[in-house]
């Protein structure tokens, strides 16, 4: 049987370039299926790279409702990951307008949605834009199941150890209680799950390709601030300290709405679950299903050392 064709969109955002390593690393997926990559700037020079390792390299935005249905022709499998833009004046609704205009665009041949979502914080009392605009739009797609036929698995990415490089990165201690100091909101014992987006996701993908399942929690493991420090330290032989601060002093170092629409997003890792609960065990579960990934003492070793 001829390979069938797996679209990746967007096909250079973090995840998408790490399920692409994947597939193409697989023993018998990289056979299964034609990879599709979708981009938004087909010059860019990570949508050359894939193109230079033979990879089908074309244009789509899911904010241009007229760029998919040419993108998607001919796809069996479509891999997805909605974009957050918390600049966004309607963020709640925006990635499920995102879905929409994929689902107006499917194409007869789509067979298999797999979907990057979020758990719903609504079922809790909660309000957190972010994740509540990814959940309505997994429920968009979950209609196609009905409708016509198309299966929808997901997966639900922990928070991005690369957050460690940019905005959670550690700093030094204005106070000299320590060389180095970790900001946020959180209480620091509390246990949230982590991922390796760019070394791993494709890895979490993989089982669901080959049917194992059709849900992952998708993350390297489960760490609190207190312990990330405490690895910091001891990788970077330096004294690392976390410090919770105030949300409104936190919210205020990032633009706009952002901040608040961050702020909102951590009180519901503390206060109810990354995942929405019984965070050890799920994560616990899916990593019965994947090989390689690594944790997160190797992942200071390797990005953060050089952040010093």
């Amino acid at each position: 049987m001829s390979p069938q064709i797996l679209t990746i969109l967007p096909a250079t955002s973090q995840q998408g370039l790490s399920i692409i390593s994947a597939i193409t690393n697989h023993p018998t997926l990289r056979t299964e299926y034609t990879l599709r990559a979708l981009v938004r700037n087909p010059s860019s020079p990570k949508a050359q790279s894939l193109a230079n390792q033979s990879i089908e390299v074309l244009p789509a935005d899911l904010n241009n409702p007229d760029s998919l249905t040419p993108a998607l022709s001919n796809t069996h499998t479509l891999i997805l990951i909605t974009l957050t833009d918390y600049s966004a004046p309607d963020l709640k609704h925006q990635e499920l307008t995102q879905v929409q205009n994929v689902i107006s665009a499917c194409p007869s041949s789509l067979k298999h949605i797999i979907f990057s979502s979020a758990v719903p914080t609504h079922p809790h009392g909660r309000e957190v834009d972010v994740f509540d605009s990814k959940f309505a739009a997994e429920e968009a797609l979950r209609t196609l199941s009905s409708s016509h036929g198309i299966k929808v698995s997901v997966f639900y990415p922990g928070m991005f150890m690369q957050n460690f490089e940019t905005f959670m990165r550690p700093l030094p201690d204005p106070e000299g209680k320590a060389d180095l100091v970790v900001y946020n909101v959180v209480d620091g014992g509390k246990k949230i799950p982590l991922i390796d987006a760019v070394r791993d996701t494709g890895k979490f993908v993989v089982p669901i390709l080959t049917g194992e399942t059709e849900k992952v929690y998708a993350a390297n493991g489960v760490w609190s601030f207190e312990e990330v420090v405490e690895i910091m330290g001891r990788v970077m032989g330096k004294k690392v300290r976390y410090v919770r601060m105030e949300e409104e002093v936190y919210a205020g170092f990032m633009p706009g709405q952002k901040g608040w629409q961050v702020v909102d997003m951590l009180r519901f890792y503390e206060q109810v679950g990354y995942y929405g609960g019984d965070e050890e065990g799920k994560v616990k579960e899916t990593l019965r299903l994947v090989e390689g990934v690594r944790g997160f003492e190797e992942f200071v070793g390797e990005k953060l050392v050089r952040l010093e």
